[in-house]
């Protein structure tokens, strides 16, 4: 599989009506979904998710980016993904109610590393080359990338309000603010620490870091993820480090943390990639990185591991 360029239909900025992420949503549309495939076609779903009309709105959104559930082959319906399944399974889920770190970041994946899901996000984490910026640069930059790929850019203020739902779900609020605060509180992605606004300054940093609390296991799946968008059976240090979809972009990991974790594929994955250096190369080598099986067996060990320590 060759790498999916950006194209007009990969510019998304709207669709989560202003709201971040709350756990309690997926999990909540996910049982509805089981028993009502129908129910964001219904126009009484707001009724029954128990929210207003721009909030129901808000929960299809997320739980689609999150790739929870997805539109179904009939007709104004809705079906889990086998992520879904797995993670809100009322007898054997991973984490239902989304309290471990290994959810976190897997949800944080699934939104920043797809180019049609929430673009702002795929943005920031992907694409943007300096650590610090501004609204208005992101802004700017963000208009700059749709125009050369000939997409419709969003006016100002739908852009400004993408952004700052985005920034929203990542920098923990001002408790001086009580609303913004305890809509931050129930966003599992406010957790992370990867976005900090500079004090006195309109700015935030994309912060490195060590990411202690992120299982081996995710980075891999990630790592597996970044070879198939490339077609490649092998990565070489920078691209895992720094190429778009990569561990090291994503989840913002500094070089040193993320060599530390490519020494141990060969035996997390029993094999199916070894760490290689040879004349100066570092690089990963996938055997068999189409088998989808190996998704599933990953993010199951790192949900294993977090019951683990508990």
């Amino acid at each position: 599989m060759a790498v999916n360029p950006l194209s007009p239909a990969s510019f998304s900025f709207s669709g989560h009506e202003t709201f971040v992420l709350r756990s309690n949503w997926l999990k909540k549309a996910y049982d509805l979904l089981r028993e009502q495939p129908d129910l964001f076609f219904r126009e009484d779903a707001f009724v029954r998710l128990g929210v207003g009309k721009n909030m129901a709105n808000a929960i299809r959104f997320w739980g689609r980016v999150c790739h929870i559930f997805e539109r179904s082959d009939t007709p104004s319906a809705h079906r889990a993904t086998w992520l879904g399944d797995k993670l809100f399974n009322d007898e054997d889920g991973w984490d239902p109610f989304l309290v471990t770190p290994a959810s976190r970041w897997l949800l944080h994946f699934q939104i920043v590393s797809r180019t049609d899901a929430a673009f702002t996000w795929y943005y920031t984490f992907n694409l943007l080359r300096r650590g610090e910026f501004t609204v208005d640069q992101l802004s700017r930059n963000i208009v700059s990338i749709v125009a050369q790929h000939d997409g419709r850019a969003p006016s100002e203020a739908t852009l400004k309000r993408d952004i700052d739902c985005m920034l929203r779900c990542y920098v923990r609020p001002d408790t001086t603010h009580l609303s913004a605060a305890e809509d931050a509180l129930h966003c599992p992605l406010n957790e992370l620490g990867v976005i900090q606004p500079l004090p006195g300054q309109s700015s935030y940093r994309l912060v490195n870091g060590a990411r202690p609390d992120l299982p081996d296991h995710l980075v891999i799946f990630a790592a597996l993820q970044q070879a198939r968008t490339l077609g490649r059976s092998t990565v070489a240090f920078n691209e895992l480090a720094y190429g778009e979809r990569s561990p090291g972009r994503i989840f913002r990991l500094d070089e040193d943390a993320l060599l530390m974790r490519l020494f141990h594929f060969e035996t997390i994955t029993n094999g199916r990639a070894s760490y290689t250096e040879s004349g100066g190369i570092r690089q990963i080598v996938w055997h068999m990185p189409e088998d989808e099986k190996l998704d599933q067996k990953l993010l199951e060990a790192a949900f294993a591991q977090e019951r683990h320590h508990v």
